[in-house]
């Protein structure tokens, strides 16, 4: 099973409307909480509005440790086998507040960028492209401008623009740097001994001047077909746009309107509606996840590259059952390390999930864990993030809380 560097935070909890919806609170067994430790908590200074907290496997060794874009720069916490985290150490004084970064104005993040299987940093700043390069002893090569595009400078913003770090050639083990523009989409290849090509045109569209908003359109790169490599994903106004890459030349090619849902003319709304990626059903293929009105919506990748037609898989986790975006955090992981993506969403109670399953299915969602819900304390100010902890191919839950950092395993 393949399995992602880096898995990216989720904040927020449940509406009380969770209690109302009609999910069980039986079932399978509650997991408690592994370990509670001082660490990246509200108490420590750490904000959402401010800095940016990762799981991400920065040594190699198959665990997520913590990463933690702070004020003083970039602070990690190893993972140990048994859940714990060592002593949060501050590894590079560079893509901190007290140097200029902000989550408003910058974006920062962790991807393989030379294939050498640890997650390294990535900073799209105001003259480019900064990369420190993760090493085997769990330090970190010293900050450089490793692209000067991207940025500030260049007229990338945050609020017009979408960048991002992602494998998008099947020919490369190193991330590429990506972004959609105005024009369209460029990417920067990655290559394993640390540099990067000089930025191309991917694409032609899903750029600002071809109508694309950040506020109304989310685009992502995932691997639709199962080929090793990542096509160009776009819920815009009509439905779902996918291009796929060309049989000739390093660029996509135009995009195809492949799902006529998911869409604005459909009523998706970015503060109403979250829609992500995965695959649920153990084919290598990302299917379509909407967590729409009525519920979950799903649209599986076929083989032949078509999809099927959007279907309500899972009423629940939905805006009629009282899920927010700005409250209720939803997303996919892989919790009984099966290699299928299971829905995990936070409710008023705890944890809540529904387990995929080779046919199309989900379980019926259930209470998995009694902790990080609203009805404990847990709010917008306290992100949860999942990724595999300690090892074990199974997706953990790591909650950044009020006074700890709580870990529990799956």
């Amino acid at each position: 099973m393949t399995r992602s560097l880096v898995h990216r935070v989720i904040a927020g909890a449940s509406a009380a409307g969770l209690a109302l919806g009609g999910l069980a609170v039986g079932g399978a067994a509650q997991a408690t909480p592994t370990a509670a430790q001082p660490m990246f908590s509200y108490a420590d200074g750490w904000r959402v509005e401010r800095h940016v907290r990762e799981l991400a496997d920065v040594t190699g060794d198959g665990r997520a440790d913590i990463v933690g874009f702070g004020d003083a720069g970039l602070w990690v916490a190893h993972a140990r086998p048994d859940g714990t985290f060592t002593t949060p150490v501050l590894r590079v004084r560079n893509f901190g507040a007290a140097q200029g970064w902000s989550t408003t104005g910058h974006v920062r993040t962790v991807a393989d960028l030379d294939g050498d299987g640890r997650a390294d940093l990535v900073g799209f700043g105001d003259a480019g492209v900064s990369v420190a390069y993760a090493q085997a002893d769990g330090t970190f090569t010293a900050p450089a401008l490793k692209v000067r595009d991207f940025g500030a400078a260049q007229g990338w913003s945050t609020t017009r623009h979408v960048r991002t770090a992602a494998t998008v050639g099947a020919d490369s083990a190193a991330a590429d740097l990506v972004g959609f523009g105005d024009a369209g989409v460029l990417a920067a290849s990655g290559r394993t001994n640390r540099t990067f090509t000089a930025p191309a045109r991917l694409s032609d569209s899903f750029g600002y001047d071809r109508g694309w908003r950040v506020e109304k359109h989310p685009r992502l790169l995932a691997d639709v077909y199962g080929v090793t490599q990542h096509e160009i994903v776009g819920f815009g106004d009509a439905g779902t746009w996918i291009s796929r890459w060309s049989p000739v030349g390093w660029f996509m090619g135009p995009p195809r309107l492949e799902i006529g849902d998911f869409g604005y003319d459909q009523g998706w709304r970015t503060d109403r509606h979250t829609r992500i990626l995965g695959d649920l059903n153990g084919d290598r293929m990302k299917d379509v996840v909407g967590f729409g009105h009525g519920g979950t919506w799903v649209s599986y990748a076929g083989g032949d590259g078509r999809f099927s037609a959007a279907a309500l898989k899972v009423p629940e986790f939905g805006y009629a059952q009282g899920w927010r975006t700005n409250l209720n955090p939803r997303t996919l992981a892989d919790l009984n390390g099966d290699g299928l993506q299971d829905i995990v969403g936070f409710g008023y109670e705890g944890m809540y999930a529904a387990h995929g399953r080779t046919d199309n299915t989900f379980d019926a969602p259930f209470l998995l864990s009694g902790d990080y819900g609203v009805g404990l304390g847990w709010d917008e100010r306290l992100p949860r993030l999942l990724g595999d902890v300690n090892g074990d191919g199974r997706d953990d839950v790591v909650g950044f809380g009020a006074s700890r950092t709580v870990v529990t395993l799956s």
